[in-house]
């Protein structure tokens, strides 16, 4: 079978340096994109002439949009890929990782493969999903709403996901996960894959860590799965139940609570099978 035409989308907002970081990190891929879209929220002059110094080639599309969602969607929009994978420009990912993506894609005809993504704190280095199942397989939507993946290590059909509306724009949190819900809801396959394929930083200044400080986790869980509108009435009795535990929890400020919340949940399901942590590798960068 004939490679897949991947486009990388990069979302970003005022950090040129980062974004220059992230960038290189794409052009040192083993398989490189067939096309990178670089997708400013807002419009800094400055910001061609930087992407230009690298000598990458790049496509820059900017708007001002005051929304990751919304810049998202319209990366989505402008790619000339029929695959997507998205970063945040404070991202990075790893040489290996759409070589991996792309041969897990072809050998399962999955819509949505995913590998696991490196949470670098400065207390700690994790794996994302937290839980996730060692081997190699096919995952589906009560996979995904017991743990999501990250964006940075997710390889998408774009079609599929044109088709299920993209990113929510309406969530302020978890975009994303809702629209990765959505995929699944309706094009049921999915694909894991055991190896790290990327990284990011948490930072003091960051969303998550606004979240956390404010034990609000919670209620962006419970905002997120009132966004969604689901087709599958057995998605939707899966839905149901986490969201009931969710909601009679005490507040909780870490996503890696709700993942605790959710397995608990389904661990009757027999669709479910038991997640166990990844060990974080020493010594990654």
């Amino acid at each position: 079978m004939s490679p897949l035409n991947i486009t990388a989308i990069i979302t970003t907002h005022r950090r040129p340096e980062l974004l220059v970081r992230a960038l290189k990190s794409l052009a040192a891929e083993r398989r490189r994109p067939d096309e990178i879209l670089v997708v400013e929220d807002g419009e800094d002059r400055s910001t061609a002439t930087l992407l230009r110094a690298t000598k990458i080639p790049c496509r820059l599309v900017q708007r001002t949009l005051f929304s990751v969602s919304k810049a998202r969607n319209l990366g989505l929009q402008e790619a000339q890929g029929d695959w997507v994978i998205y970063l945040d420009d404070d991202d990075i990912v790893y040489p290996n990782r759409l070589e991996e993506l792309e041969a897990a894609a072809i050998r399962s005809g999955a819509t949505l493969v995913f590998g696991s993504t490196l949470k670098v704190t400065p207390q700690n280095r994790f794996p994302v999903p937290t839980k996730h199942p060692g081997q190699e397989g096919a995952s589906g939507f009560a996979d995904i709403l017991r743990c999501m993946p990250h964006t940075n290590s997710t390889l998408i059909s774009r079609k599929d996901l044109l088709a299920c509306g993209g990113s929510v724009e309406a969530s302020t949190y978890f975009s994303d996960w809702c629209a990765f819900l959505h995929l699944l809801d309706r094009s049921p396959l999915a694909w894991r894959i055991p190896p790290l394929l990327a990284e990011f930083e948490a930072v003091a200044a960051g969303m998550t860590h606004a979240v956390a400080q404010g034990n609000g986790m919670q209620a962006k869980v419970l905002e997120a799965f009132d966004l969604l509108h689901l087709q599958r009435e057995e998605n939707l009795r899966l839905l149901q139940k986490v969201r009931q535990a969710v909601a009679q929890a005490e507040p909780f400020s870490s996503y890696d609570a709700y993942v605790e919340l959710a397995n608990r949940a389904l661990s009757e399901e027999a669709d479910a099978p038991a997640f166990t942590p990844l060990e974080s590798p020493s010594g990654r960068t």
